[in-house]
C-alpha cells in the first residue's frame, strides 16, 4: 500500500506541485476510466474517487433508487459497490501506475465510509470533525466528534499509513479570514493524529487576495512546523471554492494566479476546477484537461512571478492564528473535548455558518485591498454584504 504523503512530498520536490482533479463517477467501468485517464495523463498527478451526495449522507436507499431508475450520481457510491470490484480498479492503478488513490467524501459520519475504505485498500481520504459538520450538516459537533474518533480508530488499525487531510481551510469555500482557517487546520490535524491517524496535508483555499493569500500560506507552514514534526505532513491548496468566475477567461486568470501562488510557495500538491464548475459537474474530458492545464501553467514563467509579501498582515494572521490554537487547547486535555467546549463558549465561530453549534461571534468584512478579514461589527454579515461579497471574485475575474 502507497504511503500518500510520502509520495506527494517527493513527487513535489522533484517535479513540481501535484496537480490533483475531484471526479467521480457513479459506475464502476466509469470510475475505471477516470482513473486510468488521471494516471495516464501528461499531469504529475494523484487519483482521486469522489463519492456520491447519497453515500455522503449515508442515505443508501436513496443510492440504490437512484441507480435503479438509470439516474446518475453526481459520485462514487462506494457503499453499494461490491468491495472486490472497487479494490480490483484501485489494484490496478496502484500497481501500473504507482499512484495513490485518494477518496474524498464530505461526510460528517464516516465511520462506514471509512470501514469500507479499510476493505478496498485505500489508505488516504479528507475532512474532519469540524470542516465536514459545520459548513455541510445538521449533525450535532458532539456527535460528529464522537463518530470522527471511531472513524480514525478504524482507518488506523486497518490500513498501513493513515492519511487525512484536513478541510479547514477551506471552510465554507470564501469569506473567512485566513487566520481562522489556518486555527481551524492545526486544530483538525492534532484531533486526527490524536486518534491514530499516521500523516495529514493542510488545506487552503484561494482567497480574494494573492498578497493575502502568500501571507496565509507563509503562516499555516510555520505554524504545522511548531505543532507537527517533518515529513509528516505536507500542504495543498485549492483553487477559489466559492462563486466561481463563469468565463473562460476568468477561469483561466483566477487558476493562474493560485498556480502561480502554489509555485512561489512551495505548496506541495493542488484541488484544480474546470472552466464548468459554474454551470455543471464536469465529464471525463473536462477533468483531465484541467490537471493538464494546471501542469503545464505550474511549468511557465507566467506562473512563476514574485508575488509581494505583506509582513504585517503575517503578523497579524500568525497572532490571531496562534491564540484561536492557544485558546482552544486550554479548554480540555482532550482533543475532542477541547473542540466542542471552544465552540459552545464561542472561541472558534465561523462566519456565515448556520449550524446550530456555531455561536456566529465571527464577522468578516472585505476591505479594499482585497483582504478578508476579521470585523467586530456584526451589521456587516447582512445578506446585502454576503452577496456583494461573494461577488468580489467574479468581478475581478471575469472581465
Amino acid at each position: 500500500m502507497l504511503d500518500f504523503n510520502e509520495h506527494v512530498l517527493k513527487s513535489s520536490q522533484q517535479f513540481g506541485a501535484v496537480v490533483q482533479p475531484r471526479m467521480g463517477f457513479s459506475r464502476i467501468a466509469d470510475m475505471r476510466e477516470g482513473l486510468r485517464a488521471t494516471a495516464s495523463s501528461n499531469a504529475n498527478s494523484v487519483c482521486t474517487i469522489t463519492l456520491d451526495s447519497f453515500t455522503r449522507v449515508n442515505d443508501f436507499t436513496g443510492v440504490r433508487r437512484a441507480l435503479a431508475e438509470n439516474n446518475q450520481l453526481n459520485g462514487y457510491p462506494l457503499i453499494y459497490h461490491k468491495p472486490n470490484q472497487t479494490k480490483k480498479i484501485i489494484t490496478e492503478i496502484v500497481r501500473n501506475h504507482s499512484l495513490p488513490v485518494q477518496i474524498r467524501h464530505g461526510s460528517p459520519l464516516p465511520s462506514k465510509i471509512f470501514q469500507r475504505m479499510v476493505e478496498v485498500g485505500v489508505n488516504a481520504t479528507e475532512g474532519g470533525p469540524i470542516s465536514y459538520c459545520l459548513p455541510y450538516s445538521r449533525v450535532p459537533l458532539k456527535v460528529a466528534v464522537e463518530d470522527w474518533e471511531k472513524s480514525c480508530r478504524i482507518l488506523s488499525a486497518g490500513v498501513e499509513k493513515s492519511h487525512i487531510e484536513t478541510f479547514s481551510g477551506c471552510m465554507l469555500g470564501q469569506l473567512c479570514d485566513p487566520a481562522v482557517l489556518i486555527a481551524l487546520n492545526i486544530i483538525e490535524g492534532l484531533f486526527l493524529t490524536a486518534n491514530g491517524i499516521n500523516s495529514i496535508s493542510f488545506s487552503y483555499a484561494q482567497g480574494t487576495s494573492k498578497t493575502q493569500d502568500k501571507a496565509a500560506l507563509t503562516v499555516l507552514k510555520k505554524l504545522a512546523g511548531k505543532f507537527f514534526s517533518k515529513d509528516s505532513y505536507h500542504i495543498v491548496s485549492y483553487v477559489f471554492m466559492g462563486y466561481f468566475p463563469k468565463t473562460m477567461g476568468g477561469y483561466c486568470k483566477v487558476t493562474n494566479d493560485m498556480l502561480n501562488l502554489i509555485n512561489t510557495e512551495k505548496v506541495n500538491r493542488v484541488i484544480v476546477k474546470t472552466p464548468v464548475e459554474a454551470r455543471r459537474i464536469p465529464n471525463l474530458e473536462e477533468n483531465i484537461a484541467s490537471i493538464e492545464f494546471a501542469d503545464y501553467q505550474l511549468k511557465s514563467e507566467f506562473c512563476k512571478k514574485p508575488i509581494q509579501f505583506d509582513s504585517e498582515e503575517y503578523d497579524r494572521i500568525y497572532t490571531l492564528a496562534n491564540q484561536l490554537i492557544s485558546d482552544t487547547l486550554s479548554q480540555d486535555k482532550n482533543i475532542g473535548k477541547t473542540i466542542i467546549k471552544s465552540f459552545s463558549s464561542g472561541i472558534l465561530s465561523i462566519p456565515y455558518c448556520l449550524h446550530s453549534d456555531n455561536k456566529r461571534t465571527s464577522h468578516v468584512t472585505i476591505d479594499k485591498r482585497g483582504y478578508c478579514m476579521t470585523s467586530a461589527n456584526s451589521t456587516i454579515n447582512s445578506s446585502a454584504n454576503l452577496i456583494e461579497n461573494l461577488k468580489k471574485n467574479i468581478e475581478k475575474y471575469d472581465l
